[in-house]
């Protein structure tokens, strides 16, 4: 008889243990699942990986040389930002570069340089990433008054569209409406042809942050206030792209 009292005592505590886990766990869930994204409470999420990759580096130092700035430093600030952003949502975050270099080292193929340095850009991304956004600054010489944020992906691609929907809305809202109080300029999304959009193999986006041709773009660029407002526009963006 006391054989058996223990061991009916002991199966009701497991039950009660196991109530009780269930339960905490539910409430956790509910009140995370409003304000995080699922990489947050699902740490084995199947996108849970963002490569950031800033666009050019070291010998390259892509546009705006010619307005005391330099595009690849601009890149850079805003991606490191960026990371910033989305690890203290819990997510993985890869650089294709954290510091000013360029990256045709890490390629083996027989090319220029520039086409070695997109390379091993392509495949950083493939190997690390579940999603990847791509940081630029965009030049039209010919007209100094276009403005505005672009977001590019691969036309055939419907993940990458919704990514660049979902950081063009938060761009948008945090940006242009809240922040620069702007109803004339937008955020839009573009599909292009773009080889980090078409070489790649996982959804993602090419992200043009202003035009350094334009004076009013140019002076945001010049702005760190400015470059943290883009980068965690983009960070909620991303999290929103998840949550749906």
């Amino acid at each position: 008889m006391l054989k058996r009292y223990v061991f009916i005592t002991i199966k009701i505590n497991k039950k009660l243990f196991f109530s009780c886990i269930l339960f905490i766990c539910m409430i956790c869930f509910f009140v995370t699942w409003k304000d995080e994204p699922l990489a947050t409470v699902f740490h084995s999420s199947i996108r849970s990986k963002i490569v950031i990759d800033p666009g050019h580096g070291g010998i390259d130092g892509g546009t705006g040389e010619n307005f005391g700035l330099l595009e690849k430093n601009i890149n850079l600030k805003v991606s490191l930002k960026l990371k910033k952003s989305l690890i203290g949502k819990n997510f993985n975050v890869i650089m294709t570069r954290d510091k000013d270099v360029s990256l045709e080292e890490k390629s083996d193929i027989k090319a220029s340089r520039y086409l070695k340095d997109l390379d091993a850009r392509k495949s950083m991304i493939n190997n690390n990433g579940d999603i990847f956004t791509s940081i630029h600054v965009d030049a039209n010489p010919d007209s100094i008054k276009t403005r505005g944020v672009k977001i590019y992906y691969y036309p055939t691609s419907t993940e990458s569209k919704r990514l660049a929907q979902s950081i063009c809305t938060s761009i948008n809202n945090t940006v242009y409406k809240s922040f620069l109080n702007m109803n004339n300029t937008k955020a839009v999304i573009v599909p292009d042809d773009f080889y980090v959009l078409r070489e790649t193999q996982i959804p993602g986006v090419l992200i043009e942050i202003g035009f350094i041709t334009n004076p009013e773009d140019r002076k945001l660029l010049r702005s760190e206030k400015y470059k943290a407002k883009i980068a965690q526009a983009i960070c909620n963006g991303i999290v929103k792209y998840f949550k749906e």
